[in-house]
C-alpha cells in the first residue's frame, strides 16, 4: 500500500502558530499592563491597542499604537535578534520621517542645530536593546576587524572614564559620546532615537550649559532643560513607547533603558550568545541598565506622558 504524502502546512497556519506564543500582554515590574491584544475569531489575526492613553496628545498615542503593531507584524509571534535589528532600523527611519515633517513646519531659522554642533553629545545616552543591537550590527558591517578591535578598546576606555560618575557629572566636555569624532557622529544613520529627537532652538545656550562651569552648575541644579523644539522629542518618545511596550508585554523581553557606552562594551566583550540570550527572554544587558527617568515629572512634562494610576490587566478582546 502506498503512503500518502502529508500536505504542506499553509503559511497562514504557521503564522498563527507563532502568534499563539505571544498570547497575552504581560505586566511590567510595577504590575502595570498597557496593551490589549485583539483577536479575529475567524482568521486568528491579531492587532494591539492601548488600554488607556499614554500621552496627552492624541497623535502621540496613535504613533505608539502604530509602532506596537509594527513590532507584532514584523516578529509574527517569535522574537529574534535579526527581527529586533529590523525593528530598530524601522523605528529609527520612522522617527526621522516624523521629525523631518515636524521640522518642516517650524518657523524658518528657529532650529539652531547644524553640522559640527556637538554640545548635546556630551552626556549619558539612553537606548533600548534593539537600538544597541542595530548599532552593533552596523559597526560589524561597516568596519574592518582591525577597526572593530580599535573601537572596542576605545569603548572600554570611555566606559572606564565614566565608571562611578553620576549622569550630572558626565554632562561635561570631558565625557563625549563614544561615537563622537571630530565633532561628528560616526553612526549618524543608526544614531539612537533620543538623539534624533533633540533639536535645539538656541545653540549658544547649549554651548554655555556644557562648557561654562557656572552655567552648567546652574542648569544641573535647576533640573530644567534647555530651549529645545518639544514636538520632535514627543515624537521619539511615542515611537519608543510602542517599541518598548510591545516587546516587553507581548514578547516578554527586557526593555529597560540601557546606557549606550556600557551596553556597547557588553556586546564587544560578552559571549557571542549575548544577543540571542536577550531574544530568548533572558537579561544579559542588566549590567548596562541606566536610571529610568520615566517617573520623573519633568521628563514626563517634556515627553507629554500622562501621569495616572496604573491600569489593570486587560483580557484579549475578540473581534466582531
Amino acid at each position: 500500500m502506498s503512503q500518502r504524502k502529508a500536505k504542506p502546512r499553509p503559511a497562514a497556519a504557521k503564522v498563527a502558530k507563532k502568534k499563539s506564543r505571544a498570547a497575552d500582554a504581560r505586566r511590567d515590574a510595577s504590575g502595570r499592563v498597557h496593551l490589549v491584544v485583539h483577536r479575529d475569531p475567524v482568521s486568528g489575526g491579531e492587532h494591539l491597542s492601548l488600554r488607556a492613553p499614554l500621552f496627552r496628545e492624541a497623535w502621540q498615542n496613535e504613533i505608539a499604537t502604530g509602532a506596537a503593531n509594527t513590532v507584532h507584524g514584523v516578529l509574527q509571534g517569535e522574537a529574534s535578534v535579526d527581527g529586533a535589528v529590523e525593528l530598530a532600523r524601522n523605528a529609527m527611519a520612522a522617527t526621522s520621517r516624523l521629525i523631518d515633517g515636524l521640522l518642516a513646519r517650524a518657523p524658518q531659522g528657529s532650529i539652531a542645530c547644524k553640522a559640527g554642533c556637538d554640545h548635546c553629545c556630551h552626556q549619558v545616552v539612553g537606548v533600548t536593546a534593539p537600538e544597541a543591537l542595530a548599532i552593533f550590527d552596523h559597526l560589524k558591517n561597516t568596519r574592518t576587524e582591525e577597526q572593530l578591535a580599535a573601537f572596542a578598546r576605545h569603548v572600554i576606555a570611555r566606559d572606564e572614564a565614566g565608571r562611578g560618575l553620576s549622569s550630572a557629572e558626565r554632562f561635561s566636555p570631558d565625557h563625549p559620546c563614544v561615537f563622537l569624532e571630530a565633532g561628528k557622529c560616526t553612526i549618524y544613520e543608526v544614531r539612537p532615537l533620543a538623539c534624533r529627537g533633540m533639536n535645539s532652538l538656541d545653540a549658544d545656550d547649549c554651548a554655555r550649559r556644557l562648557r561654562d562651569p557656572e552655567a552648567r552648575a546652574r542648569f544641573l541644579a535647576s533640573g530644567s532643560g534647555g530651549r529645545s523644539f518639544l514636538e520632535p522629542i514627543r515624537a521619539f518618545h511615542a515611537v519608543s513607547a510602542g517599541l518598548q511596550l510591545s516587546l516587553a508585554e507581548i514578547y516578554g523581553l527586557d526593555m529597560l533603558p540601557l546606557e549606550l557606552t556600557r551596553v556597547m562594551r557588553l556586546l564587544f566583550e560578552g559571549p557571542p550568545s549575548l544577543a540571542d540570550d536577550w531574544a530568548r527572554g533572558k537579561k544579559p544587558f542588566a549590567p548596562a541598565r541606566s536610571r529610568d527617568i520615566s517617573e520623573d515629572p519633568a521628563a514626563r512634562e517634556v515627553s507629554g506622558t500622562l501621569i495616572g494610576p496604573p491600569p489593570k490587566r486587560p483580557e484579549p478582546t475578540p473581534e466582531h
